[in-house]
């Protein structure tokens, strides 16, 4: 890990299918089954140990246990329940290896607020579920999923809206915009406004003191050819071959500024 020496470490342990919404456990061995899931103690001894061993090995600077887990609340209940008592679990073997590791789990922003394919009511009262054993408020976004048809069309206290939320340390785990249509949205999908979007939510987190933004893919990605995927075919800031789109020059622009010590 010495050659890692001076960067901020994040490590994501993603037990959650993305491509079904979280809907289910991804990959699960041979032997458990999906009804059973969270409850089965062969897995969460599994998990418990996997977390240890990447604290102790990676050493992480931040920890999420659980990728955007509200979602799993809205579609799988039972196993969301399990997962709440598994995650404590594993906070605690977490921070018992490194105190200083921060760990918690990420959040789905809007599928938080209902705008996300299965509208429902706000359900902001899942971050609840975690308090006294999450270190960070970490969100993911993607607010072209939700409706909105340009970025100039995400109201003002799209991002404010957290601190009144949590009064800790807030991140953005997860973020991206299509810089061309997608189907089945009314996202208008170019690089001006994909740039738009990026510029919009760099200079929020700037003045709202966010820790972190990340975003999903520097590249279009290759796998999102197809299915569920498909939505993030267009999101990387350069084209696969490498190219450059206009929110490149923004992301540099913002990423060569000096650290702060």
């Amino acid at each position: 890990m010495d050659q890692y020496n001076g960067l901020t470490r994040f490590y994501a342990i993603d037990p959650t299918d993305g491509g079904v919404q979280r809907s289910r456990l991804a990959n699960l061995p041979a032997g458990i089954s999906q009804d059973e899931g969270f409850n089965d103690p062969r897995l969460r001894a599994a998990f418990i140990a996997y977390t240890t061993h990447v604290v102790k090995n990676y050493k992480p600077d931040y920890l999420a246990i659980g990728v955007e887990i509200n979602m799993l609340y809205e579609r799988t209940p039972r196993q969301f329940e399990a997962f709440v008592s598994l995650y404590n679990e594993a906070y605690d073997a977490a921070k018992h290896n490194n105190s200083r590791t921060k760990v918690f789990p990420t959040f789905q922003l809007e599928d938080l607020e209902g705008n996300f394919d299965a509208i429902h009511p706000p359900h902001w009262e899942v971050i609840d579920r975690f308090r006294g054993k999450m270190d960070v408020l970490a969100i993911s976004t993607y607010p072209f999923l939700s409706g909105v048809r340009s970025a100039a069309e995400i109201r003002p206290d799209y991002y404010s809206q957290l601190k009144q939320r949590w009064d800790g340390e807030i991140l953005i785990s997860e973020t991206g915009y299509a810089s061309a249509p997608v189907e089945g949205y009314v996202s208008v999908g170019t690089e001006e406004d994909q740039q738009a979007y990026l510029a919009r939510l760099l200079q929020d987190s700037n003045s709202l003191g966010f820790s972190m933004v990340v975003w999903f893919a520097a590249l279009d990605p290759s796998f999102a050819s197809g299915g569920g995927s498909a939505v993030f075919k267009d999101i990387g800031l350069r084209r696969s071959d490498g190219a450059n789109k206009l929110a490149w020059a923004t992301w540099e622009e913002w990423a060569r500024r000096p650290l702060k010590k």
